[in-house]
């Protein structure tokens, strides 16, 4: 086998490897992304939650009124609990997605090389 023949077969390779991880860049990014989703939607709406209970007004008797405000006082924490855990979901999701951006440059490269390689092997047949 000739180099140009193992030098094809090597950028042919290199750029199968970087197609496999666009590809498993790309779906853990769709998955940041689902996740940030859900997290964002669990955020909304205890937030929705926790401002219902703490607008509510109907308390017939201090007790109520107590529940009223405690678990009004409950869901705005576990709102709060949320929003973090949102914002982490978001920047997991900005970190896969420019994770994804390198990883097509690189695929992107490769394509490149592996073209080049055959072009340059014809272009050495062609003069023979």
């Amino acid at each position: 086998m000739t180099p140009e023949h193992r030098r094809i077969r090597r950028t042919r390779l290199i750029e199968r490897v970087r197609t496999v991880e666009q590809r498993q860049s790309a779906l853990a990014a769709a998955e940041a992304e689902a996740q940030r989703a859900r997290l964002d939607a669990v955020s909304a709406k205890t937030r929705a939650l926790a401002a219902h209970y703490a607008s509510a007004t109907n308390a017939t008797d201090a007790q109520s009124l107590r529940r009223a405000g405690t678990m009004s006082s409950q869901l705005r924490d576990l709102s709060h609990v949320a929003e973090r855990h949102a914002k982490d979901a978001r920047d997991q999701s900005d970190a896969t997605m420019a994770a994804l951006a390198q990883t097509e440059r690189r695929r992107r490269k490769a394509e490149e090389n592996y073209q080049v390689a055959v072009s340059n092997l014809r272009e050495k047949l062609a003069k023979r």
